[in-house]
């Protein structure tokens, strides 16, 4: 297998321009005496970041671990020496050598310690390659057993040394799978630290832990394996390399994988009415006519929108909804050219019903959207199985509408019982443009910038909440939606102390996630209920189809990869209360 990295590649001539590059051609002998002679690796390794022989020209052997393109490659000493900190791999910049030796060769190579890169964050290597003896062919690879948590210095001391697992790990980050990027970790994918811990200390701790208890790697981007997070690698091997932004496990295609139990989603109970919560990903149609493409935050090709809608149709299919609580659609009306009509569509085809849209604005506008910003939130619904119980009502005072989109909420009567229910939708401001002073920059305390305004958004949320209860739907009020805030930040305590169940809470060994960020993952997508709900609480699920799957990929079915968030389902049961 032809392991070419071109970022390594880019890096490595970048930091050295031409002159470490040796022209290919043939090399000078060093002579059958330098096989015993050679200087060992962990020598010019040292047992700090940066070799203590650095600019000196040496003599060096090992084994031929692997091949780096046509670049360079890995060799590694034939025994370890008893000197833990002491790295026994080493990186051989040469194109000439790259070409001429496999793995399981036994060389000595002569050229100059450098350290490619910057800072601390550098890989040693033997660059300006003058000579080189062939000592012996086909031995058995140097390795070395990897085991998780690994710090950083422990990572230096296994700099370009070919490693192996038996013990399972688990890909937690599988965004670049496509460029051939993964994480590895311990156990389980790891959690956004304040999914598990409080902001503060303990989500700074909760931090070291995951970057002990994780290693990033790299896999050759043509074995186009599409993995999900979650996946388990029972065994595999590769080299501890570079590529330019740091340390990466280069792995082998003789990885030994075990993907998670694909499950499907039953439907809902006979006479249950199911809403789903679902971010759509920035869900823009042009100008709805096939043409208005690229759109501000949407699909950049009317093609790139087909294969849109039609993953939201599949995964629509699959979840058989009678209530649609949505984010990040367009926020362009409801005239028969807007977003919201396309969408309409897609369900109608998903679900073999017909569909309507909530409308809060004015009749003779259909055009007017809900708030300012370029998105917006909607609700839908299956005239079959509800019917509105009064007017759509919006949350259109501050902290909403300039930060976090406008609320909307809707009383539904469920047409088999009679019974009335409110559905409230929102999506608060993201953790992105960060102020740089002020109470909503970023504290550095795990939870983000913007989190004043979350809290406040929360705290003005639950009192409009309770007053739609009360006035509506004799108490039952439902909050759904992306809070862009995890399990144990201030707007989910929030929302929680002020009375509301959070239905999303795992209560067993699975854990729950809406989404992955850089390789941890967390809950930004919820359902709350009031009190008076919860005895018609049938069901609650987070349905990962989408956060654990790499996208840009083909994926074993048309519903996987949606969207970058995942639905959140509730099943309301009236009629055996």
């Amino acid at each position: 297998m032809n392991y070419r990295t071109p970022l390594i590649a880019a890096f490595f001539f970048l930091v050295l321009g031409t002159s470490g590059c040796k022209p290919s051609g043939e090399l000078a002998a060093l002579g059958d005496q330098s096989c015993n002679q050679a200087i060992t690796i962990s020598e010019v390794q040292g047992d700090r970041n940066r070799s203590p022989l650095v600019g000196e020209t040496l003599n060096v052997g090992g084994v031929i671990t692997l091949l780096q393109g046509s670049e360079g490659l890995f060799m590694q000493s034939r025994e370890a020496d008893d000197n833990p900190a002491t790295s026994e791999g080493l990186y051989i910049q040469s194109t000439a050598l790259a070409g001429t030796l496999k793995p399981g060769d036994w060389v000595a190579v002569q050229g100059t310690v450098s350290e490619l890169g910057e800072g601390d964050d550098t890989l040693t290597a033997l660059t300006d390659i003058s000579a080189w003896q062939a000592c012996s062919s086909n031995l058995p690879l140097p390795i070395r057993e990897l085991k998780l948590p690994v710090g950083q210095r422990d990572l230096e001391a296994l700099e370009a040394m070919n490693l192996e697992w038996d013990e399972p790990l688990v890909l937690t980050d599988v965004y670049r799978q496509s460029q051939g990027d993964l994480r590895l970790s311990r156990d389980s994918v790891l959690p956004i630290p304040t999914e598990v811990a409080r902001p503060g200390p303990d989500a700074r701790r909760q931090l070291a832990i995951n970057r002990r208890s994780s290693i990033q790697a790299r896999l050759d981007e043509s074995a186009q394996l599409a993995l999900p997070a979650g996946a388990s690698l029972l065994s595999g091997s590769g080299v501890l390399g570079h590529d330019g932004r740091g340390l990466r496990l280069m792995l082998r295609d003789d990885l030994n994988s075990l993907e998670p139990r694909m499950y499907r989603n039953a439907p809902p109970a006979d006479g249950d009415i199911r809403i789903a919560a679902f971010n759509l990903h920035n869900y823009f149609n042009g100008n709805g006519r096939g043409a208005g493409f690229p759109t501000p935050r949407g699909a950049q090709t009317a093609a790139e929108f087909q294969q849109q809608r039609s993953r939201l149709s599949a995964a629509i299919a699959e979840i058989k909804p009678q209530v649609l609580a949505v984010m990040e659609l367009e926020n362009d009306g409801f005239g028969p050219y807007s977003a919201a009509a396309d969408f309409i569509l897609d369900t109608e085809s998903a679900t073999n019903s017909d569909w309507l849209a909530v409308f809060p604005g004015n009749p003779e506008n259909p055009d007017e959207g809900i708030g300012t910003d370029a998105i917006t939130v909607g609700l839908f619904y299956d005239e079959a199985a509800v019917e509105l119980a009064g007017r759509a009502r919006l949350l259109e005072v501050e902290p909403f509408g300039i930060s976090s989109r406008v609320p909307l909420a809707q009383a539904f009567r469920d047409k088999r019982s009679g019974e009335v229910f409110t559905v409230i939708v929102n999506h608060l401001k993201s953790k992105g443009s960060c102020p740089d002073t002020g109470r909503n920059s970023d504290l550095r305390d795990g939870q983000g910038c913007w989190n004043q305004a979350r809290t406040q958004a929360a705290k003005a949320l639950a009192r409009w909440a309770r007053q739609l209860a009360d006035a509506t739907s004799r108490g039952r009020v439902l909050v759904v939606g992306d809070m862009n805030a995890y399990r144990m930040e201030d707007p989910i305590a929030t929302l929680v102390n002020a009375g509301f169940s959070d239905l999303t809470a795992p209560s067993g060994p699975r854990p729950s996630y809406t989404f992955f960020y850089r390789g941890e993952a967390g809950t930004l997508d919820y359902a709350f209920a009031t009190p008076e709900l919860m005895p018609y609480v049938t069901a609650t699920r987070v349905l990962n189809i989408n956060s654990p799957w790499p996208p840009g990929m083909e994926l074993p079915q048309p519903w996987l990869r949606s969207s970058d968030h995942d639905p959140v389902i509730v099943d309301l049961g009236f009629i055996s209360n």
